[in-house]
């Protein structure tokens, strides 16, 4: 009888236990797949928002990294520069690319233009990326490739870890504005054993292998960073010549557009000084439209069809 009496009480306890989970973790469990529902739909709807130009590709133009470490005789700058060009192209496989040995490569980014400070001239940077039709411009530096070592673990597990780090600048200039989308220290460090300590620290003879996986991983960062800088950034394209109602842009066939299509045209030459004497263009008001009547590989003619103030260095996006 007792035996009985427990087993009826520990029945209506687990009743009392079924039912309010039902009311109250089913609610929380559905609420939850609604949030992850509701979630998932606001990223497409965000996606296709920012997405209204996907069929224009940007255009980014990468200029040399400097070598500032100690061991300019290496050429680390060319093996960095090989891995971030690859990353870039993987991570952004829509995007064109002006690099280092193209047909077309500007001088002034073989040497940057710079104020007296020594600082990027950024506004004389964009201008050049409209010229060439580029989206953004990336410039940087490589700082320091160094060998260190150091205690690592806890306790009695602690363990001398040698390895090697390497540190670089990356910079990111939006051709519509000037400013910078990424400014930026990235380091990466790896692991090594055995290394020849003392070539190190004289300077000579660095065996590349050895701080290549660094530098890899450190172009991977930067890249992929990059990427997502010039991806969250609207296609923009621009006139570099006017002639009545004729006008030339400095982006073609190979950025996606073709005969027929509309552009709305802004006034993007206005400039604001900040500090330090920077100078930055603001994008401005809509002044008109274009429709592209001819295309080539790197630009293409249009006629103005609404609009009378068009003039070269106004910056043209799908129409709306």
């Amino acid at each position: 009888m007792i035996f009985h009496r427990r087993k009826t009480c520990f029945e209506r306890y687990y009743v009392i236990l079924s039912v309010f989970f039902l009311l109250v973790f089913v609610p929380l469990i559905a609420g939850c797949t609604s949030y992850t529902a509701i979630k998932k739909k606001t990223k497409k709807i965000t996606q296709k928002l920012t997405g209204s130009d996907g069929a224009l590709k940007k255009k980014i133009g990468i200029v040399l990294f400097d070598n500032k470490t100690s061991f300019t005789d290496q050429d680390f700058e060319e093996v960095f520069h090989a891995h971030l060009v690859e990353t870039v192209k993987e991570a952004c496989p829509d995007m064109l690319l002006l690099k280092p040995g193209d047909e077309g490569y500007p001088d002034i980014f073989i040497t940057l233009p710079k104020k007296l400070s020594g600082r990027i001239d950024g506004l004389a940077l964009a201008k050049t990326g409209r010229l060439l039709g580029l989206n953004a411009i990336v410039t940087g530096s490589l700082m320091d490739v160094r060998d260190d070592e150091e205690e690592r673990g806890i306790l009695w597990f602690k363990d001398s870890h040698r390895f090697i780090q390497v540190q670089a600048m990356a910079e990111v200039y939006d051709a519509e504005t000037g400013a910078k989308l990424v400014d930026k220290s990235f380091i990466n460090e790896i692991d090594i054993e055995d290394l020849d300590t003392e070539s190190m620290e004289s300077k000579k003879e660095v065996d590349v292998t050895f701080v290549a996986g660094a530098i890899g991983r450190l172009a991977t960062d930067i890249g992929e960073s990059i990427c997502r800088a010039v991806k969250r950034q609207p296609w923009r394209g621009y006139v570099i010549s006017t002639s009545g109602d004729m006008v030339i842009l400095s982006s073609g066939e190979k950025v996606g557009l073709k005969p027929g299509d509309i552009l709305d045209v802004h006034d993007s030459g206005n400039i604001i000084h900040g500090m330090e004497d920077e100078q930055f263009f603001i994008p401005g008001l809509k002044t008109g439209e274009i429709k592209i009547t001819v295309v080539h590989p790197e630009s293409a003619e249009a006629v103005i069809s609404s609009g009378e103030k068009i003039e070269s260095g106004s910056s043209v996006r799908p129409k709306k």
